[in-house]
């Protein structure tokens, strides 16, 4: 039956979430699946003091405080489901009380010797790739974001071009600025005349361009790096906080003063300023 409720569950979640989400969240619970298989345990009378014994079970596998509390909490979410298709009477998984510990988390922006490096291995890239990846250290879009992108989304309003984010994080749609010049004029260009997909690739494809550069340059480079710079460059040129935030698409404001913590390493290491050449 917990096969069953899993299989139930993603199929809600694809219809409000995006597919990564639910492919991750399925993952999750079958980690569960296995312990309480393992266990020998019905996981409709499952207790608190049984999910504090399968949350200690994931730390000896090795995975990290993060990794736990997603687990967790994809875990909790579960069981709001189980809650409303009436399986339990209540949920077991109360978070405060379960969730690891973990290390501060501060976002990583290149620094100019890193950019100048990375954007130079960029220069040989396909043209399209090139595209993508200026996209997102100029728009600070997320890589499945830029996958996502449908030419169509490429919108020209007062002059400036807006990209429609249509599958950002938990599904909300969004429009983000183009602060560089040259790239939203090439975005106009490349978008024009043409349908369907604008870049034509998939994130996981990104990601391995993304690998690849990292392996010829020797800096620790993957596609977020340049979300989180350009966040930090925005900042550290006194764009306010909350525009920030609107232009990054974080629903909590919370989740952008973590790139004004790093302000301070920023301004002094951080002199190239997105959307000026």
């Amino acid at each position: 039956m917990l096969e069953q409720m899993i299989r139930m569950f993603i199929a809600e979640l694809r219809l409000t979430r995006s597919p990564h989400t639910a492919y991750n969240y399925e993952k999750h619970l079958q980690k569960f699946k296995k312990w309480v298989e393992e266990q020998k345990i019905d996981f409709r009378t499952i207790d608190s003091k049984q999910v504090r014994h399968f949350r200690n079970y994931l730390v000896d596998k090795g995975l990290n405080p993060r990794s736990v509390n997603t687990i967790l909490s994809a875990l909790k979410s579960f069981y709001d489901f189980l809650v409303d298709e009436g399986v339990v009477s209540g949920n077991p998984i109360i978070m405060k009380r379960v969730r690891v510990p973990e290390k501060k988390y501060h976002p990583k922006f290149l620094t100019d010797k890193e950019l100048k490096v990375v954007l130079e291995e960029i220069k040989k890239l396909p043209k399209h790739i090139q595209l993508a990846f200026r996209t997102m250290l100029y728009a600070g879009l997320r890589v499945s974001e830029v996958a996502n992108l449908n030419c169509d989304d490429v919108i020209l309003q007062n002059n400036r071009i807006f990209l429609r984010v249509r599958e950002g994080k938990g599904q909300k749609e969004r429009y983000a600025i183009v602060v560089d010049e040259e790239t939203a004029k090439e975005l106009m260009e490349f978008s024009k005349g043409r349908q369907g997909s604008l870049f034509g690739v998939s994130a996981s494809t990104l990601k391995h361009y993304a690998y690849k550069i990292q392996k010829t340059t020797g800096v620790h480079f993957h596609t977020h790096r340049l979300r989180h710079t350009f966040a930090t460059t925005l900042l550290s040129r006194g764009v306010p906080i909350d525009v920030v935030q609107k232009a990054m698409g974080h629903s909590n404001i919370s989740t952008t003063r973590r790139y004004a913590e790093t302000l301070p390493e920023a301004l002094e290491k951080l002199t190239v300023s997105v959307g000026k050449k």
